[in-house]
C-alpha cells in the first residue's frame, strides 16, 4: 500500500506548494521544540532521552490524527539528526512497537487500516520518558512549564491541519485534550464497559470528532470491551462516509 492512500488523497485538497508550506511550518515547529528541549535539558535527569514531535508525514486535512501521551521506551531510540525533521514514512509501519501492533489490529478490525497508514501521529507531550510515572516525578514547576509548552503546540497543530477525526491512545489523553488543550469541546459522551470502567469517549471540537480509546497496551481490556470499542469506533468513523454521500 502506498504512503498516501485513497483516504488521505480524499482528505487533501491543496496543491504541492501548500504541502511544501505545511512541511516548512512543521519543521519550524520541531525547531521550537528542539530549542525548548535544549534550554530544559539540564533541568531534569532524564532529558538525554530526547524528544519527538511527528511520527508520520504531515499534510493538511487528514481523515485521521492519532495522539498518544509522550514518547516511550518501546519506540526507536532518540536521534537528534532524524527527530529534528518530519518523517517521510509512518513509524507505525516501519518500527514495530506494542502500541503500533495493537492500533493496526484495531483499525484492520474496523476496515480502516488505510486510514491509519495515512494518519498523522503525534503525542500530547513531546519530551520522552521511560514511562508515565517517570514523567510525573518531574518537579511540578518544570513539568507544568513543559506541558503547557506542548499543549499550546498541539492546539496549533490541530487548528492548522484540521483533522476530521482525532483518536487518542488512552482516555487520560482524551480527558487532557478536551479539558485542557482544546477550548470549546462539546461535553464528552462516555461509554462504560465491563466492571463499570470507561472504555470509549467522544467529543466534538469544531469540525473534528475527538475519540478516546481505553489504552490498548496499558489497560486490561476484556473481550466484550474490545468488541464494544470496535463497534463504537466503526460507527463513528462512518460519519465521514455519510458526509461524502450527502
Amino acid at each position: 500500500m502506498g504512503l498516501f492512500t485513497k483516504a488521505s488523497i480524499i482528505g487533501y485538497h491543496g496543491i504541492d506548494k501548500d504541502r511544501m508550506d505545511i512541511n516548512r511550518w512543521a519543521e519550524n515547529l520541531i525547531d521550537d521544540v528542539s530549542e525548548k528541549w535544549e534550554r530544559s535539558e539540564r533541568k531534569y535527569g532524564f532529558s538525554d532521552q530526547g524528544f519527538r514531535v511527528f511520527y508520520s508525514p504531515v499534510y493538511p486535512g487528514p481523515d485521521l490524527m492519532v495522539v498518544g501521551f509522550n514518547p516511550g521506551n518501546d519506540e526507536k531510540p532518540f536521534s537528534r539528526e532524524d527527530d529534528c525533521h518530519v518523517p517521510v514514512v509512518h513509524e507505525y509501519f516501519c518500527h514495530e512497537s506494542k502500541m503500533a501492533g495493537k492500533m493496526k489490529y484495531l483499525f484492520e478490525g474496523v476496515d480502516r487500516d488505510e486510514w491509519l497508514e495515512a494518519s498523522i501521529k503525534l503525542n500530547l507531550i513531546f519530551f520522552r520518558s521511560e514511562n508515565d510515572a517517570q514523567w510525573e516525578s518531574l518537579d511540578r514547576d518544570i513539568r507544568d512549564d513543559l506541558e503547557m509548552f506542548c499543549f499550546n503546540k498541539v492546539c496549533d497543530i490541530i487548528d492548522t491541519l484540521k483533522p476530521r477525526f482525532i483518536v487518542t491512545e488512552g482516555l487520560k489523553v482524551f480527558d487532557t485534550l478536551v479539558r485542557s488543550v482544546l477550548m470549546g469541546c462539546e461535553e464528552a459522551d462516555v461509554k462504560i464497559g465491563v466492571g463499570g470502567r470507561k472504555v470509549y469517549a467522544r467529543s466534538l471540537y469544531g469540525h473534528s470528532r475527538v475519540i478516546g480509546l481505553a489504552h490498548l497496551t496499558k489497560d486490561r481490556i476484556s473481550y466484550p470491551d474490545w468488541n464494544d470499542m470496535k463497534k463504537y469506533l466503526k460507527s463513528d468513523l462512518k460519519e465521514l462516509e455519510q458526509m461524502y454521500l450527502h
